[in-house]
């Protein structure tokens, strides 16, 4: 859908807050109240029978320090603590 908006396609969509950000052709003029919807969460883990475990488990803790953190918070999301 934020292409559709990117292009002029259209004139509104509905939107990951996340995706908007990122995006310097659109503008958010609402947002849907925290209260309206379930939280959108991404798991993630190591999956025991991976052919790259070692690289699976750098990639997760990748993922845990606070710089990663950071950034992916830069950029609109949130931990679950």
């Amino acid at each position: 859908m934020l292409t559709y908006v990117e292009t002029g396609n259209v004139d509104a969509a509905i939107v990951y807050k996340t995706d908007a950000l990122i995006s310097p052709k659109v503008e958010v003029v609402e947002k849907a109240g925290e209260n309206t919807y379930a939280p959108i969460i991404y798991p993630v883990g190591v999956v025991k029978s991976s052919t790259h475990p070692e690289e699976a488990q750098l990639f997760y803790e990748y993922l845990q320090n606070k710089k990663s953190i950071e950034t992916l918070e830069k950029y609109g999301f949130k931990g679950l603590n």
